[in-house]
Parts: C-alpha cells; sequence; structure tokens
C-alpha cells in the first residue's frame, strides 16, 4: 500500500493543472485573511480575530481542495491513464483506498498549511502594527476545519470517479454547497414548515469551521460527524462503481 500511495503522490504532483489548484487554493484563503488584518482598523482586532478570518475563508479553501480531489480521478480517465493503474494494481479496491488515504492526506496537509501560514504571517504582520496580544492561537473550529479538508478532497475524488468527467463533477461538487442546498432546502423548508436547511450536508459541515456553532441542534463535532457519514456514502457508492465500471 506504501507503494501504492508513493505512485499516486507522483501522478498527483507532476501535472501541472493539480499544482496549479493547489496553489490557488493556498493563496487565494491567505491573501483575503492577511489582506485584512493589514488594512483593518487596530482598534476592533482582539485576539480572537485572526483565527476568525482564517475560518471565514475555510469554506473556499476546502471547495478548491475538493478540486483537487476530482482532478485526481477525473484526469486518469480523460488521458487513459487509468487503465495503466489497473494494469499494475488489478485490485481495484486498493487503488481507490490508495487514491482516497493520499487525497485524505494532502487535503488535510493543505489546510493545515493555510492555517498555519496565516496565523504566523497574520501575526507578524499584527505586530508590526502593534497590536497586543497573541494571536496564534488554535482553536476547535480551525481543528476542524483541518478535517473538512480532508473529507471533502474525499468527497471530491468520489463524485469524480462517480462521474468520470471533470466539468461535470467539479461543477457539481461547487454549486452543491453554494446553490442547491439553498434551493433545497429552502423549498422542503417552506413545504414541512420547519428550517430542514440544518440537515443539509454542506451547511451543516461548514457550520463546524464557525467560531462559535449555530443554534441548530448539532454541537461542532456532530455537524462535522453528520457530513462525514455523507462523504462515507458517496465513497462506498464511488468504490462499487469503480470496482464495476469498465476502465
Amino acid at each position: 500500500m506504501i507503494a501504492l500511495i508513493r505512485s499516486e503522490w507522483i501522478k498527483l504532483r507532476t501535472v501541472r493543472s493539480n499544482v496549479t489548484t493547489a496553489i490557488v487554493a493556498v493563496a487565494i484563503p491567505l491573501l483575503i485573511t492577511l489582506l485584512s488584518v493589514a488594512f483593518m482598523k487596530t482598534s476592533s482586532i482582539d485576539e480572537s480575530t485572526l483565527s476568525d478570518f482564517v475560518l471565514g475563508t475555510g469554506s473556499i479553501a476546502v471547495l478548491l481542495i475538493g478540486v483537487i480531489g476530482v482532478l485526481c480521478v477525473t484526469q486518469e480517465y480523460s488521458q487513459g491513464t487509468i487503465r495503466l493503474t489497473l494494469a499494475a494494481t488489478p485490485g481495484r479496491t486498493r487503488v481507490y483506498v490508495g487514491k482516497a488515504t493520499l487525497m485524505a492526506l494532502v487535503g488535510a496537509a493543505l489546510t493545515g498549511f493555510i492555517i498555519l501560514a496565516s496565523l504566523v504571517v497574520g501575526s507578524l504582520i499584527l505586530g508590526s502594527r502593534d497590536v497586543p496580544g497573541s494571536h496564534t492561537s488554535m482553536s476547535a473550529g480551525l481543528t476542524s476545519m483541518v478535517l473538512m479538508g480532508a473529507l471533502v478532497a474525499l468527497l471530491g475524488m468520489a463524485i469524480g470517479t462517480l462521474t468520470r468527467n471533470p466539468p461535470s463533477a467539479i461543477t457539481t461538487l461547487v454549486l452543491w454547497p453554494l446553490l442547491v442546498e439553498g434551493i433545497v432546502g429552502g423549498l422542503l423548508s417552506l413545504a414541512v414548515g420547519d428550517d430542514v436547511r440544518r440537515w443539509m450536508p454542506f451547511q451543516t459541515g461548514f457550520n463546524s469551521m464557525f467560531p462559535e456553532t449555530p443554534d441548530n441542534g448539532f454541537t461542532r463535532w456532530e455537524s462535522l460527524g453528520y457530513f462525514a457519514a455523507w462523504v462515507l456514502v458517496v465513497t462506498v457508492l464511488a468504490e462499487r462503481s469503480f470496482k464495476r465500471r469498465d476502465a
């Protein structure tokens, strides 16, 4: 399995689009956070301001990391290299588990790097502005953000496996939280007379990254676990599809 993961890592980091997407996934939330603390009024800054900015950009970061998960699979299908992968490792479940393990590690690592770089560089900026206090404290929301990075990477890979098409998989991954959940949740709430948007997977997962979790009946870790359950279901469906469909 180690050799398989190493092989998948080589394939992942040698494709230019994957590297570009990873750079964008890190750069966008990092720039937003650092520019915000650089130009924000010092009177409005407290010890939690920096971590709040990091968490505020968390949804953007994890979605972009999810795109890498999509490309991890769909590029092999679009370029025909999946046949070589399966010829080298005939056990399809083993291949899928190897890819999934790598993507979970990459998702967590990229999210962790965003957090670490934002806190360290942001603290230096605030120090140069003579803002007192420590600004590098970790919080439960930041831990949840790292786990969300891993989960969304897995979800992106699963969607890519089901669709085998980069544009449709990326569109599904992005529109699901940004558009579909809002529409479906709103319509169902009107139909049943209750706010069912809290049961929407991405919305609940993103809630786990808030500095203060909303009062919707879920704790931070329950929200994360609920989203993880959805990811597990889609992953199982994707793995079965990967085993049954022709390459």
